[in-house]
């Protein structure tokens, strides 16, 4: 069925009804297709608890919230942070400050609020 908007306007609970039974229900401006009337499908279901039932034992939920669990987390995260600080000690490694992160620089004077660094032009 092909209805002008204003039709669409003054009759829409007629085209729901029309849709709700199956009817094809098409809606113009100047009698140019605009737009399809369709019926709104049903919402998605709500998620079931306990989908992950089954995947993990008793025995492996309790380990994972273990201090022995904890006591492995903490090495393997210092572990990370003294192998970098091992990398930063050896001879030749240095840091210099930088005006940009992650890139080398010199270390530049205290910027100063009186103008002293500031160039001159003549």
């Amino acid at each position: 069925m092909l209805v002008n908007m204003l039709e669409a306007k003054t009759q829409l609970s007629k085209l729901v009804e029309a849709v709700l039974r199956g009817e094809e229900v098409i809606i113009a401006n100047r009698g140019k297709p605009m737009v399809r009337l369709v019926k709104a499908e049903a919402p998605a279901p709500k998620r079931a608890w306990g989908v992950w039932e089954g995947h993990f034992t008793d025995a492996q939920i309790d380990h994972a919230f273990s201090p022995e669990a904890d006591a492995e987390i903490a090495a393997d995260f210092l572990g990370n942070v003294q192998r970098r600080a091992l990398r930063v000690s050896e001879p030749g490694a240095s840091y210099r400050a930088s005006s940009k992160p992650g890139k080398p620089g010199k270390p530049g004077k205290a910027a100063s609020g009186n103008g002293a660094n500031k160039v001159r032009r003549k």
